[in-house]
């Protein structure tokens, strides 16, 4: 017995893809020696606006000085921070693109105990 379709899942998984985006941080501390030392970070983001919005996660790009965003064909872009909250650690990053596929975010108050949700990120940078 199945519980669930594994086309639709593989189908959802698939488009779901296309808007999951990587997002490389580089930001600055002080070492020992009072010396500036670039640290970079890695993370995942999803494209919720097709003008370039994205969601990531605060703990991703908090006192990042440097942004970049890969999109799932290899192309990257240069992000800027344009909120964030430390209580739900969550971020909106912008990139200067257009026509970007965007997901389908589900609405948390609709989910019973028992149901799947699946997590689609991309925090290594890995395109294939």
């Amino acid at each position: 017995m199945s519980f669930y379709d594994e086309d639709k899942v593989i189908e959802a998984i698939e488009k779901c893809s296309r808007c999951v985006v990587n997002v490389s941080t580089v930001k600055l501390y002080h070492d020992y020696f009072y010396t500036t030392v670039p640290v970079k970070g890695m993370g995942s983001g999803a494209i919720i606006d097709s003008i370039g919005y994205i969601l990531t996660n605060n703990h991703v790009i908090e006192g990042a000085k440097e942004i970049t965003v890969t999109l799932a064909n290899g192309r990257t872009l240069p992000g800027v921070l344009k909120g964030m909250c430390s209580e739900t650690d969550t971020a909106l990053i912008k990139v200067n693109e257009k026509n970007l596929p965007t997901v389908k975010l589900g609405d948390s108050d609709n989910l019973r105990v028992g149901q799947r949700v699946f997590a689609v990120g991309n925090p290594f940078g890995l395109v294939g």
